[in-house]
């Protein structure tokens, strides 16, 4: 059985290491990156299954 998780990590664009995090909810996910995004605006977000 397969709960789906996604594992996102989320860098500066120079690649720095910001956060990285695992969830099921896409809400949780899109509320988390938001935060982060108000200080760091151009962040890139890799996602991958962490199943």
């Amino acid at each position: 059985m397969s709960l789906g998780m996604i594992r996102y990590r989320v860098e500066r664009p120079d690649g720095e290491f910001l956060s990285e995090f695992s969830t099921n909810a896409l809400d949780v996910a899109e509320e988390r990156i938001a935060r982060i995004r108000k200080h760091v605006p151009d962040l890139k977000v890799t996602e991958t299954p962490d199943d």
